[in-house]
């Protein structure tokens, strides 16, 4: 394979990665959301709180336009720092995001399912 058949492939996995990382990162915003509002409702059995301090906080202080700012501005940094870091070591930026996407997604799985179980 050529060099820059290989950089190109590289690149392609890269943005592959990070799709399904801010994918997942979105979700997870989409279900928090999903969540609180239900909860806020009375439609669940439990009331439900965002876990994260921090997030909570900005949830409580701007709204859910805040927490879509703190969320997306913490999923692209981390998107950018594996960027940066695929220079140099490729497959170390690929196991952040596909870890980062395994355990974004496990939490979007167990918000689903907490809201499958307390509806």
């Amino acid at each position: 394979m050529s060099g820059r058949r290989q950089a190109r492939r590289g690149r392609q996995v890269l943005e592959t990665a990070i799709s399904w990382f801010l994918l997942a990162c979105t979700l997870d915003v989409v279900m928090t959301h999903i969540l609180l509002q239900q909860s806020a409702a009375g439609h669940t059995s439990v009331t439900f709180v965002e876990s994260n301090p921090l997030a909570r906080h900005v949830l409580h202080r701007w709204g859910l336009p805040g927490m879509i700012v703190f969320k997306a501005s913490l999923s692209l940094l981390v998107a950018v720092i594996a960027v940066i870091v695929h220079f140099r070591r490729p497959w170390v930026a690929l196991g952040l995001l596909y870890g980062g996407t395994a355990v974004v997604g496990t939490v979007v799985v167990y918000s689903v399912r907490l809201l499958l179980q307390h509806r």
